[in-house]
């Protein structure tokens, strides 16, 4: 693996939580102050198709970035933009028990409001 793309890696395996290219950048660039915004993309594209992570396009804003790539739901926070786990169980067998068409996979994005915020 290119060097660029293991810091790009190691920056979501060590983060708590989800997150957008923006901030990877700002953290990749501590190990690399030469890397620009374009190659951070590239590599979480290539992480991505290659399984290594999971991209989360929530169509409210920027898209995030989960360390963890097997499938499993999310909760978007409406107040603060925060995109949390969401555990639901094994949705994914019910789906396909239920559904009349074979699913191949899914993304399900719950809109709420994120403990944080509810506290407020």
């Amino acid at each position: 693996m290119v060097q660029k793309r293991a810091a790009v890696l190691k920056v979501l395996q060590t983060s708590e939580g989800h997150l957008q290219a923006d901030e990877i950048f700002k953290r990749v660039k501590e190990y690399y102050p030469n890397m620009v915004l374009a190659t951070v993309y590239n590599n979480l594209h290539a992480l991505a198709n290659d399984g290594y992570i999971r991209h989360i396009k929530t169509g409210t804003g920027a898209d995030f970035y989960d360390k963890t790539p097997t499938a499993h739901e999310h909760a978007l926070c409406t107040s603060c933009g925060k995109l949390i786990d969401a555990d639901l169980g094994d949705l994914g067998a019910y789906l396909r028990e239920h559904a009349d068409l074979p699913i191949l996979s899914y993304d399900l994005i719950l809109h709420t409001v994120c403990p944080q915020c509810k506290g407020h």
